[in-house]
């Protein structure tokens, strides 16, 4: 049974929101937790996940007795990839040190190891790999439990940092310097499967953790299953849950007053309110954030070629220098048995609809499979397009970043009546709009460190 009043109302139902949840009842706070569908992340924070990840989500687990964090490992899979950039195939994901070596075959000019492949020490793997394990588990205890995200400096992350990776990224960033005009390129592209937008420029402390993530394996998430964990742990320290949506609400001098929920409960009165999504499709809130986005457009086709069959749980990513600015820059998928699955990036633009990429889209999925595959485009059979629910900043022309990681102020609007467009006070959105800086990491020291304030 709910109740009528609370400290704290919080839309979105993820393991990112119950995370954030679980964190505010720490504070003294009555928590409802919302499951309304019409905000969600989509997979925007299952993939991309690193080492570092891991180690944060661990340390949260061990300090605040939360069973399924401190085994956050049960809930994911070490998934490789294929990035296909231009002419080049470069399979990252794997081992740290396999990671490694593939960066340096690929793009010898941004990742100059020879040192590390044709010295004389026979033990360098075996050191690098553990002084690379050693390095994550240092960033994620020290990360969660004394810093944030906008003090976590270079300094702090070089001095955690054993001296086989500072000496590996040290390369890493002058071979990035020599090569500006080439390298700005590949880090537009490949940030953003960390980073969760495509952006022009970066900081130190960005170029650190994408290195680092660069090097991690990758996983993938099982959320469904974390959420049903978290969702039990969420209730037994006595927060609120329920699936419904918010039908209305009210604000009085644009702080909240009332909402009315589609449930039996009806009317609720939460002093503050928190979104936790990537955009609020069908709600009456507007979040200005001063920047283009891409959204994702998702894809399914089923295919009748065995070649297909050797590469299932194939997670490939495409993207090219070519396609740097465009309406359409990246794109990827997965092979399952008999049917392909997969999202493209796509920019937003003012009354665009999917039938508008509909022929682009279909040039640039067979042109990459035939490269991929040759011919296997032939036996594809009953492709749609449907709108997906993850959304990427667009900062193809932001050439200044700031030295730390900064997240982007946004701004929260009532638009529940086209005669109401005021600003929010004691509302909060958490999201890929806000930049997304250093990723998932940034994402989880910001929802640690913000539940302290509320």
């Amino acid at each position: 049974m709910l109740q009528k009043n609370y400290s704290k109302a919080v839309v979105g139902r993820s393991y990112l929101s119950f995370i954030y949840g679980i964190e505010l009842l720490r504070h003294d706070n009555s928590v409802l937790l919302l499951d309304d569908e019409r905000l969600q992340y989509g997979d925007l924070f299952n993939h991309g996940i690193t080492q570092l990840d891991i180690e944060f989500f661990k340390v949260w687990g061990a300090d605040r007795d939360i069973i399924c964090l401190q085994n956050i490992e049960s809930y994911t899979t070490n998934k490789p990839f294929y990035f296909n950039w231009g002419q080049k195939r470069v399979r990252l994901g794997g081992g740290v040190w396999s990671n490694l070596r593939e960066l340096y075959r690929k793009f010898p000019q941004f990742f100059p190891f020879e040192s590390f492949f044709y010295g004389e020490d026979p033990s360098i793997k075996d050191n690098f790999e553990n002084d690379y394990n050693l390095l994550t588990k240092r960033l994620g205890t020290n990360g969660f439990r004394f810093k944030s995200l906008e003090n976590t400096t270079i300094e702090f992350l070089l001095g955690q940092s054993p001296q086989s990776i500072t000496d590996a990224f040290l390369l890493f960033k002058k071979g990035i310097k020599e090569n500006k005009d080439h390298a700005w390129r590949f880090l537009y592209f490949a940030r953003a499967i960390y980073h969760k937008r495509l952006a022009s420029s970066y900081s130190e402390v960005e170029l650190f953790h994408f290195f680092i993530s660069l090097l991690s394996p990758h996983y993938l998430l099982e959320d469904q299953l974390l959420v049903k964990e978290l969702a039990e742990v969420f209730i037994e320290k006595g927060g609120h849950f329920k699936e419904t949506q918010v039908r209305e609400w009210k604000f009085f001098k644009g702080m909240p007053w009332s909402m009315e929920l589609a449930s039996f409960e009806g009317i609720i009165h939460p002093q503050k309110i928190s979104f936790l999504g990537s955009w609020p499709l069908g709600l009456p809130l507007k979040v200005k954030h001063g920047w283009e986005r891409f959204q994702s457009i998702h894809f399914e086709a089923h295919y009748n070629d065995d070649r297909l069959k050797s590469r299932m749980g194939d997670w490939v990513i495409w993207s090219s220098p070519d396609h740097l600015a465009t309406d359409l820059p990246m794109w990827r998928l997965e092979v399952f048995d008999g049917v392909i699955r997969g999202q493209f990036l796509y920019r937003e633009k003012l009354g665009s609809k999917i039938s508008f990429y509909q022929d682009l889209l279909n040039r640039q999925l067979f042109s990459g499979m035939e490269e991929w595959l040759p011919n296997v485009t032939e036996s594809l059979s009953k492709l749609k397009f449907n709108p997906g629910r993850e959304v990427y900043l667009d900062q193809s022309y932001s050439f200044k970043t700031s030295p730390l990681p900064k997240l982007r102020e946004v701004k929260l609007f009532d638009f529940s009546s086209p005669f109401l467009k005021s600003k929010l006070k004691n509302v909060s959105y958490f999201g890929p709009l806000k930049g997304c800086p250093l990723g998932l990491y940034g994402q989880l020291m910001e929802l640690k460190e913000i539940s302290k304030y509320q």
